[in-house]
């Protein structure tokens, strides 16, 4: 993280001195805001925020002196964003107060990761050996923050794609059993003279008005679905313009590639033998 202002922690940030923090640049702007210049015309001025004291609410005893700002960065998942986050360093707390859970990020050079674990190893187990840890690459970090997007995502194409599936299906069996029942017409049609490309328009436009209703219906019931969703979405909006005509180009895409069977199958009957079977 890069400082914005103030300084680092140093080594005479230990237990006893004086309570330090570093804040980062979310947490100046929600609990230091600017304050309201003396001056005439409403201006601001911006509150200075090295100096400030701070006290925790599980910590009302103490009050930790901000030394320093730094940027923005994602500290626990991506869903929630830059949070207000308050650092203080680890040798101002005595071992009672510890954490029972420590992350330790360790940058090494490369090529020598191996040398740094069992350093690092070696050094948690003389501090104290009824300490248990393990070590995990950085990449390995970053990946478990996007675990539960990846598997929404997945299950959603998943579900999605067997919907698909089986609207695809079940219009190539309503188009099917419609030419089927239809076979006498079109056969007679042909008969007196209709071309091919006027079967499949006639099919077509069956095809068409199922298509239609179903998108109309679709639509309908994913604008109120919509809602119901959004808490496992991440940076897209519910009801987002441009996925749900996608979605329906898809639907009509594949509406028109189920149906192109049948109605090919239409184009090409034999009059002949259709009326002499009629």
């Amino acid at each position: 993280m890069s400082l914005r202002s103030g300084r680092d922690f140093q080594a005479g940030d230990r237990v006893g001195s004086r309570p330090v923090a570093i804040v980062n640049e979310t947490f100046v702007r929600r609990f230091l805001p600017d304050e309201p210049a003396s001056a005439p015309g409403g201006a601001t001025a911006a509150r200075q925020p090295i100096g400030q004291s701070v006290r925790l609410g599980f910590e009302p005893n103490t009050r930790y002196e901000i030394v320093g700002v730094v940027g923005d960065t994602v500290y626990t998942t991506p869903r929630e964003g830059m949070l207000a986050t308050m650092y203080v360093p680890m040798a101002q707390r005595n071992p009672s107060e510890f954490w029972p859970t420590v992350l330790l990020t360790v940058n090494t050079a490369p090529g020598t990761r191996a040398m740094v674990e069992r350093a690092v190893g070696e050094a948690l187990r003389r501090a104290d050996p009824r300490i248990a840890f393990t070590f995990g690459t950085f990449d390995q970090l970053v990946e478990a923050t996007v675990t539960q997007e990846r598997l929404i995502a997945l299950v959603s194409a998943f579900f999605g794609g067997l919907a698909l599936l089986l609207a695809a299906v079940g219009l190539y069996g309503v188009v099917a059993h419609a030419v089927r029942a239809r076979e006498k017409e079109i056969g007679l049609r042909i008969a007196l003279g209709a071309a091919p490309s006027s079967i499949l328009r006639l099919v077509f436009e069956r095809v068409g008005l199922l298509i239609a209703a179903g998108l109309a219906l679709g639509l309908a019931g994913s604008l109120w679905a919509a809602r119901l969703v959004e808490a496992l979405l991440f940076h897209l909006e519910p009801r987002d313009p441009v996925t749900f005509g996608g979605a329906a180009a898809v639907l009509v895409a594949v509406g028109v590639l189920a149906a192109w069977l049948p109605a090919h199958r239409a184009a090409r009957l034999d009059p002949v033998t259709v009326l002499r079977e009629g």
